[in-house]
């Protein structure tokens, strides 16, 4: 523990990702896989700034994933785990006592839920192995998502209490000073100089994230620097005397790819500043072209002012006042028709008279009558007694006042108002139809404008079709009055065609310049850039791909500084050197011996390094290439279960340990040896395992009944279609003698309280099945009493029949056992019993009898054999 607590503390000053590492060195069983390693290389990648990822967080080694250091007298004893919920499939009402001395064996065969109740203490003693999973049951939905939980129940320095686990909260601080075995308890490498060094418990992680870790990663980030290609080969064409020519030489991770890419971004105007320059440039006689365009710009400025003319007509302000007209028209009008209401009322006058149509004929009636019937007379005031101007006929009086009435009328203001209202509007329409609002460009200077602006014609005649509209609309709304249908005019072309007159002058100007060699010079400088950036361009998205990678290449070997493994060694070393000790030796050589693996020597080697001392234990093997080629995987299991003990017999505590399978990859005398070392284990601590194999059950129980030590077994099973029951003791098939006996009484004893005077098929089977136990207890008598134990067999039933052949047998017990045997078999079912003998089954009470007779012979070999001892 206390050189696991010093490597964290060293780990706080490593980058993240190695921290990380740290972690994962020490929770994974095996290996770290190639997911682990891509993982950390790109945390490495992350923590450099070379590529963020929000999905991957570091998660380094931290103390809750380490043992508390406890003082010496806190003791911490497991007594049971209980209410477990939503692990796996086991029932919550189920629960596993530990016995507090001693040893607790947990049978379980496959499927039983053996495994689950493990990983919980896996994961609440923070077992190094955390690689299997705890999850709910998978066959319920409902609980898919939900947090496995649990409570132990511990003692700790004699005081008992209640621990509350859960698998997502780190793992409570006392259950981890149980010390749990796995294969990462120790670990054998070969060492540069082709010997196999081993590693305590904890070193490993230093060790192999200098061997391991940072070398796998190294060889990622090589691969990738490799595989980035930032060669300017292919960008040769864009190199020169100019700005682009200088940003591409000069490429590299401090160049700015904004930058660049302003540089190769061409605006319309630069695009037209490159025809023109090259126009320019390609100039004979630049003098001459210069007044053409000078002359060219004239005649479009001339042109422009043109197309203002027609505004003077159907411009916003014309169309208001022929609107202005329109209206005083109307009002005269109607001041007008009023005046003539007032004229036709007080006599029945024909209809229309007043209106503009016998206005007229009034007055053509006044100039016929003063200039040929009566030019001497002023009409009408001097007509009476005269023929009518019209009808030629004399007028009476009240037709002479009928006319003077009808001239004070026509000579009243208002319908003088009216006439020149009419005339106005009359005169303004006129002027809007005779107007020339034509401005088309003739043939040669559309062809000019054509030559410039390609799309300039279809302008100037949507302008065109868009005053003619404007001009019809204006002369229609004299007549309907609906001023808001006249169409806006479309824009002028007269702006656009001043900025190619503007154009047109700066072409003169250049060409001008063009003729001064030192200006030209300037010009063929302006020219050579704006080529280079436009042929940036078509490379641009190339470029700054190129920009990227270098940039990334460069980021990447920035990353180097972190793989380099020299001072992790050191420290690997030094933590080595505090570690390996000659009491820690002479422990692992004391524990192979006793595992059965004492041809493997630990021995320790001293080395200076820098005029540093340095301890390395060594294991005293043949080398080869290969760890697995020096040992099996038996050896390998049996080092790792030594180095176990022995760490465990230099540490300064003695809480409990826990052993899952501790014997898987060990043959059967190896087994044996485990079992001896696990039971005189339980002398000193409790010792709790979990085991799924029958032989290495057999052998612990009788290593446990040998050396008399305290001993809890129960095994687990599927009950009510879910797996974790658990049951005392060992099952039939696992029990010595005294515990079937023991069953067959207790048994026994509740048939005979309800056996009815007639049994039923019910009881029948119920004494069938007890007497087929009480034969296989026969049968574990013989081998465990009769024959001492002496040997144990493989075959699953004794011949009986041959004990009579046994030399040194007492004919009497042979005889009592021989009947004992028969009468079970004329019960059991092995065979079909005759229907025509319907023989009655033994009562109840028969079998107790059968029980004493059986107890009585045990009690008979063993009173012989005290004798025979005696």
């Amino acid at each position: 523990m206390a050189l696991l607590n010093d490597i964290l503390k060293w780990t706080e000053a490593l980058p993240s990702w190695q921290r990380d590492a740290c972690r994962r060195l020490f929770q994974k069983e095996s290996d770290l896989v190639e997911a682990d390693y891509d993982e950390l290389y790109a945390l490495l990648k992350q923590e450099r700034g070379v590529e963020p990822d929000d999905n991957l967080e570091p998660a380094p080694l931290l103390n809750e994933h380490l043992p508390v250091k406890l003082a010496p007298e806190d003791t911490v004893i497991l007594t049971g785990l209980r209410d477990l919920e939503n692990v796996n499939q086991i029932p919550n009402a189920h629960a596993l006592t530990f016995s507090e001395d001693g040893i607790t064996v947990i049978y379980g065969g496959n499927g039983s839920g053996k495994s689950g109740y493990a990983r919980v203490i896996k994961r609440a003693c923070r077992a190094r192995d955390q690689s299997e999973p705890i999850h709910p049951n998978a066959n319920d939905p409902m609980v898919a998502n939900k947090e496995p939980t649990g409570k132990f129940d511990v003692k700790v320095g004699g005081t008992s209490f209640e621990i509350e686990w859960s698998r997502d909260a780190t793992p409570p601080d006392n259950l981890s000073t149980i010390s749990v075995f796995d294969s990462k308890c120790a670990r054998s490498y070969i060492t540069k100089e082709q010997n196999v060094a081993y590693l305590p418990y904890g070193l490993d992680i230093v060790e192999n994230l200098a061997n391991q870790v940072l070398p796998k990663v190294s060889d990622k980030l090589e691969e990738e620097i490799k595989g980035i290609d930032v060669s300017k080969l292919p960008y040769e064409h864009l190199l020169g005397e100019t700005a682009v020519g200088e940003a591409i030489e000069n490429l590299s991770p401090k160049s700015d790819a904004d930058a660049i890419a302003a540089l190769g971004t061409l605006t319309e105007n630069d695009t037209n500043r490159i025809s023109e320059l090259e126009a320019t440039l390609k100039e004979v006689n630049p003098l001459a072209k210069a007044e053409e365009t000078r002359l060219s710009a004239m005649r479009l400025k001339s042109y422009a002012e043109k197309l203002s003319t027609p505004l003077i007509w159907i411009s916003v302000e014309a169309v208001e006042k022929l609107n202005k007209l329109a209206e005083e028209k109307v009002a005269a009008e109607g001041a007008e028709k009023a005046a003539a209401d007032v004229l036709r009322s007080g006599e029945q006058l024909l209809s229309g008279t007043g209106d503009q149509t016998w206005k007229l004929l009034f007055e053509a009636a006044r100039r016929y009558s003063t200039e040929v019937a009566y030019p001497e007379d002023i009409f009408p005031q001097f007509v009476e007694g005269k023929a009518c101007p019209l009808c030629q006929e004399s007028m009476p009086e009240s037709a002479v006042n009928r006319l003077k009435r009808f001239d004070r009328y026509i000579q009243d203001d208002v319908a003088k108002a009216a006439d020149i209202a009419r005339s106005r509007v009359e005169t303004a329409k006129g002027k809007i139809e005779s107007a020339d609002l034509h401005i088309a460009a003739d043939a040669a200077l559309n062809d000019e404008l054509k030559a410039l602006d390609g799309s300039i014609h279809q302008v100037i005649n949507d302008f065109q079709t868009s005053i003619e509209a404007r001009r019809h609309a204006m002369l229609q709304c004299l007549s309907t009055q609906r001023w808001t249908d006249i169409p806006a005019l479309v824009e002028s072309p007269k702006a656009r065609i001043r900025q190619l007159a503007a154009q047109q002058l700066k072409t003169y100007r250049r060409l001008v310049r063009a003729a001064d060699e030192a200006k030209r010079k300037r010009l063929e400088r302006e020219l050579s850039e704006l080529s280079a950036r436009q042929n940036l361009s078509k490379s641009l998205k190339a470029i700054i791909d190129l920009l990227g990678r270098i940039k990334r290449k460069s980021a990447l070997e920035k990353c180097r500084p972190d793989l380099k493994t020299g001072s992790i060694s050191i420290q690997s070393k030094k933590f080595t050197t505090v570690a390996v000790t000659d009491e820690l030796r002479k422990a692992l050589n004391d524990e192979f011996h006793a595992l059965g693996i004492g041809h493997i020597k630990a021995k320790l080697k001293e080395r200076s390094s820098r005029g540093t001392m340095y301890h390395q234990l060594l294991l005293d093997l043949p080398v080869t290439r290969k760890i697995e080629e020096i040992l099996s995987e038996g050896e390998q299991r049996a080092i790792a279960l030594g180095a176990f003990f022995a760490e465990l017999a230099l540490a300064n505590h003695s809480c409990g340990i826990v052993l899952d399978d501790p014997v898987s990859s060990l043959d059967h005398w190896r087994r044996r040896n485990v079992a001896r070392r696990l039971v005189e284990e339980s002398k000193r601590r409790q010792v709790i395992v979990f085991t799924h194999d029958t032989s290495f059950l057999g052998q612990l129980s009788d290593e446990i009944e040998a050396a008399g030590v305290p001993c809890l077994m129960s095994f687990l099973e599927w009950q009510g279609g879910a797996p974790g029951c658990v049951n005392e003791g060992l099952p039939w098939d696992h029990q010595g003698y005294k515990a079937r006996i023991n069953a067959l009484e207790q048994a026994q004893s509740k048939l005979v309280k309800a056996w009815p005077p007639y049994p039923g098929e019910k009881e029948v089977a119920a004494i069938r099945h007890e007497y087929d136990r009480l034969r296989a207890t026969l049968e574990r008598v013989i081998q465990d009493v009769v024959f001492n134990g002496v040997v144990k067999r493989y075959r699953d039933w004794i011949k009986v029949d041959s004990l009579e052949d046994v030399v040194g047998f007492d004919r009497s017990e042979y005889e009592a056992i021989a009947q004992l045997h028969k009468r079970s078999c004329d019960v059991v079912t092995a065979h079909d019993p005759s229907s025509d003998k319907a023989a009655a089954v033994p009562t109840a009470a028969e079998l107790g009898n059968d029980i004493v007779a059986l107890k009585a012979i045990i009690e008979a070999v063993k009173t012989r054999r005290k004798g025979a001892a005696a």
